[in-house]
């Protein structure tokens, strides 16, 4: 009945590594280090695809079913497309402040800093709110008909990160990921 929702606790363990990774990368750049930008950038490519086109989506779901049998603790939660709509913008903004410096913009060191620390402080908030909130609300109020329903609804995408067979163009990150952790 829940597998779903470990899937997705799994999406949100992977993600929370990745802002570990940039936050690393960060705080290079804050003490006026040259980050690995070309690492930073392929972070945030993921960031843009993945979740966008494969974790949300199934959020929203099961957010709509949430609405419709627990319309209080919906409101509770917030508006959660909302958010992964603000997400999606903080993303691309970081991204392209990276895109910038890689083609060789100058940027005022503080406000490409303000970019990263607003996505990184939404990113870690908002994965915070459905870990503590939504998921136990959804696992609570929702039936094994509501899950078999939503696990009907999509085909399952295999991660290109952190799945079976990780893509060629992932394969420097994920070293990295790893590397870190040891």
């Amino acid at each position: 009945m829940t597998k779903i929702l470990d899937e997705l606790r799994d999406d949100h363990r992977n993600l929370a590594r990745l802002l570990d990774l940039l936050g690393r990368e960060l705080k290079t750049f804050k003490e006026g280090g040259r980050p690995d930008y070309d690492l930073v950038e392929n972070i945030l490519e993921y960031c843009l695809h993945y979740p966008d086109l494969c974790h949300h989506p199934k959020e929203d779901l099961i957010f709509e079913k949430l609405q419709a049998r627990d319309p209080p603790t919906a409101n509770i939660i917030g508006n959660l497309k909302l958010e992964h709509k603000e997400l999606s913008t903080l993303t691309w903004r970081f991204s392209s402040a990276v895109r910038n410096v890689l083609d060789d913009e100058m940027l005022p060191r503080d406000w490409f800093l303000d970019v990263a620390n607003d996505y990184l402080s939404f990113s870690r908030n908002h994965m915070q709110m459905e870990e503590v909130l939504f998921f136990p609300a959804a696992r609570k109020t929702l039936t094994p008909e509501d899950w078999a329903e939503l696990d009907d609804t999509w085909e399952m995408v295999e991660d290109p990160l952190f799945g079976e067979e990780i893509q060629k163009k992932y394969e420097g990150l994920y070293q990295e990921i790893t590397a870190l952790e040891e």
